[in-house]
């Protein structure tokens, strides 16, 4: 009995410590660098994490995937419709390096950025190794298109890197209310 105990308590006091480490160590980056903030009912599942080629911790981000569009608009604290004018520069989160974009917003439907042009980074696929944007970054287009984005570090990301921007031609319903 006293056997199958102590292995009890080992297996749990490394399953809490595996939670614990992977999921609230802060990672390294640079200056523009945010830290996981996300519980797991929120944008974030999990992460774990590894040296990254300069040294740092990378780390590997599961993202929720969102059923629907106002399922995104429940969760996120800023939508607006807009397009990207110009690349301002890089930032990096989560050990990755993101692309900054210039955003020229022509309507805000939910939250206050406090500004008409935002800069809005798109967040990296973490998992992917050395190119951020495995699919091209969804804010690299002219087009119109509806942004959800969350503040990380004092800066915006788009919410996760496949659902944080969908394209909305002009005369498109939005999808969500």
């Amino acid at each position: 009995m006293k056997r199958i105990g102590l292995w009890r308590c080992l297996a749990l006091s490394l399953l809490l410590t595996m939670l614990l480490t992977s999921c609230g160590e802060k990672v390294a980056g640079g200056p523009g660098t945010a830290e996981p903030t996300a519980k797991a009912s929120d944008s974030v599942l999990g992460s774990a994490s590894s040296p990254g080629p300069d040294g740092g911790t990378v780390a590997c981000v599961d993202w929720v995937r969102f059923e629907t569009p106002q399922d995104q608009y429940d969760k996120v604290s800023l939508v607006v419709i807009g397009k990207s004018v110009s690349q301002v520069g890089k930032t990096s989160i989560y050990g990755s390096k993101a692309t900054t974009h210039l955003v020229e917003v022509e309507r805000v439907l939910k939250g206050n950025p406090g500004e008409e042009n935002l800069r809005i980074s798109s967040m990296p696929q973490t998992c992917s190794g050395s190119d951020s944007y495995l699919d091209g970054d969804p804010l690299d287009a002219a087009e119109r298109v509806i942004i959800f984005a969350t503040r990380q570090g004092g800066e915006w990301f788009t919410m996760t890197p496949a659902q944080g921007v969908l394209p909305f031609p002009k005369g498109a319903e939005l999808p969500f209310h």
